[in-house]
């Protein structure tokens, strides 16, 4: 016989005080051998067959039952609020914090590209103060500006041999 498993027996067991005792009392009489060969069924199981089972029709003591099970829920509800509370609290935290996580990604991206153009700017620049400071191109400026003071060497320059 296959066992029913149910998640929270102590709730069926104060919905179904009764139904043991009824479950025990056969209703047709069978012989001796037909008893001893059936196992005693519980009215939880008879229970979850009707609701698991594909018959339509459900005897009073099934429905009232299952009447008293279903008020027991909100009952349940009621006393796990706290825990409720704070499950909804922890989703809470996680959806906050990965929107905040994104913001923060988008703003590091953002910077990253203003360094990448300050750099470029800085090199760019560096090359200028390089081109205008070459030895050609201020001696350009001053003949430019008149200044006659200042000439090119004539004269070659030379190496210095150091021995060591």
């Amino acid at each position: 016989m296959a066992e029913i498993e149910i998640d929270n027996i102590e709730e069926l067991q104060e919905v179904i005080p009764e139904a043991s005792e009824a479950s025990e009392v056969s209703e047709t009489p069978e012989s001796p051998e037909v008893q001893e060969e059936k196992e005693p069924v519980s009215n939880k199981e008879k229970l979850m067959r009707s609701l698991v089972g594909d018959e339509d029709d459900v005897d009073e003591e099934t429905a009232a039952s299952l009447r008293q099970m279903l008020d027991a829920a909100p009952r349940w509800f009621l006393s796990q609020w706290k825990m409720m509370l704070l499950v909804l609290a922890g989703v809470f935290l996680y959806i906050t914090n990965g929107y905040q996580a994104q913001v923060e990604m988008m703003k590091e991206t953002e910077l990253e590209a203003e360094l990448k153009d300050w750099r470029y700017r800085s090199i760019t620049r560096v090359s200028e103060l390089t081109q205008l400071c070459r030895q050609s191109q201020l001696e350009q400026k001053l003949r430019e500006q008149g200044d006659s003071t200042l000439t090119p060497s004539k004269v070659a320059p030379f190496i210095i041999n150091v021995k060591e």
